[in-house]
């Protein structure tokens, strides 16, 4: 069924600005196989990310306007954090003026594909007539963008969190970085015993939704049923409440009120800036906090992979891809997008990012020479750890059309159960109200 696009921007604009999604509808008629490019093609880049990772990403703009030989030009544009850019496209959408390629946001995901606006890689036509193959993509970055086993994206700016450490304050409480511990409650018990034993803090991080999702990722639980929203059907309700969730959020909440967890609230950065400077022996974080990180502190910083409790579970990547948003551009331009977005997915360029940046190498490639050279600890904990990591729908993470607002129901239940609420409660009202928008989401697509 298709659907009319402004009209559905319109219905969801008046539901939650949050969500800003448009229905679905078919992406058109494919190219053939191969675009000749007539004279030099110009393309518009919106993308999201600033500081270090803009910096990098601009870099290798350069590269590939200076060094391709198709003589295409991707004029970038800074469009705000993903929320902003949200905004903007649901504006750009209404006025027909999208531009052909995005760096879109982790749950940006479901947005982009449910609109139709966005082209999977492989069905775009090239100048060489060599099609987009996906096949070098890092298994656990391309199980996040692929929906019904076909790739969606080219994973462009890939995270992971992560557990960082001072090797000293876990050795004066009898702890050892090499043998960590094998759930996030025992990594709260690690808090504990590093407090009681030094007085420090044992952990710090903020309050944020996307650990709600790790914490159930880990268990190997889908956060969204069914399949996360990455098979065949659509996700219907949210899903992640349990007593191990429960007992997680418990626990976390009596070690705040004890000491043993650092408060900063939802301060992403006063996280990192108190593992920096001492505050906490042991910082949870994404891998791309590890550069400033470590450039602030006076001390060797060290890190193991998020502990995995349950056989098929691990840690939900994040970060951003490109999307070719093929509806409304000229075959030359999308396979413009398709030689630039081939271009930053090369090993050569992943390697570079992850050295810039400390975002994690999309490329295959790229993780195996970075696995063979690498000497630096964390980096190399951070690697191993998207090597290990499962491919399947708890890990791929929840992806549905609803997913902005009840993020924002999600960070308010975390804030609430910082406070002293009712753990269990704050959980199954955030379900709640997620299910309930997704619901309504889902009607005005198919309506």
């Amino acid at each position: 069924m298709t659907h009319s696009r402004r009209g559905v921007v319109a219905g969801v604009a008046l539901a939650a600005s949050a969500s800003l999604i448009f229905a679905g509808c078919s992406a058109g008629p494919q190219p053939e196989a191969t675009v000749d490019a007539d004279g030099p093609v110009a393309i518009d880049f919106w993308y999201s990310v600033g500081g270090p990772a803009a910096d990098a990403l601009l870099k290798q703009v350069d590269a590939f306007n200076s060094s391709n030989d198709v003589d295409v030009t991707i004029t970038p544009i800074f469009q705000g954090d993903y929320v902003e850019t949200t905004a903007k496209l649901t504006n750009a959408v209404q006025s027909g003026d999208t531009p052909v390629l995005l760096q879109g946001g982790d749950t940006f995901s479901a947005y982009l594909h449910d609109s139709g606006l966005a082209t999977a890689p492989e069905k775009i036509a090239t100048f060489d007539g060599e099609p987009y193959r996906g096949d070098r993509v890092v298994e656990a970055a391309a199980n996040y963008y692929t929906f019904d086993g076909e790739l969606w994206a080219v994973p462009l700016m890939v995270s992971q969190p992560a557990v960082f450490f001072d090797a000293a304050k876990l050795e004066a409480a009898g702890l050892d970085g090499d043998n960590p511990p094998a759930s996030i409650d025992e990594l709260f018990d690690w808090a504990d015993e590093i407090f009681a034993a030094t007085g420090t803090p044992g952990l710090v991080f903020h309050q944020n939704e996307w650990w709600n999702e790790q914490f159930a990722a880990l268990d190997n639980v889908e956060y969204c049923t069914p399949d996360n929203g990455l098979g065949t059907e659509p996700a219907t309700a949210f899903s992640f409440v349990n007593d191990d969730l429960v007992a997680v959020w418990t626990h976390f909440q009596k070690s705040l009120e004890s000491g043993a967890i650092v408060n900063v609230g939802s301060d992403g950065v006063a996280a990192q800036n108190a593992f920096s400077v001492g505050q906490a022996a042991m910082l949870l974080a994404s891998s791309a906090s590890l550069g400033t990180t470590t450039a602030a502190a006076d001390f060797d910083i060290s890190a193991f992979a998020l502990p995995v409790k349950t056989d098929g579970g691990g840690a939900v990547p994040g970060g951003s891809a490109l999307w070719v948003l093929g509806e409304g551009h000229s075959d030359s331009e999308k396979a413009a997008a398709i030689e630039f977005a081939q271009f930053m997915g090369s090993s050569d360029v992943q390697q570079q990012i992850f050295e810039d940046t400390g975002y994690l190498p999309s490329n295959q490639d790229a993780l195996d020479e970075l696995l063979s050279s690498e000497t630096d600890q964390p980096k190399l904990a951070l690697l191993d750890q998207l090597t290990n990591t499962a491919k399947t729908p708890a890990t791929g993470g929840c992806h549905n059309g609803a997913f902005g607002q009840a993020r924002a129901d999600v960070r308010s239940a975390i804030e609430a159960i910082a406070g002293g609420a009712d753990v269990k409660a704050a959980l199954e009202t955030a379900q709640s109200k997620g299910t309930d928008q997704l619901v309504a989401y889902n009607e005005r697509v198919d309506g």
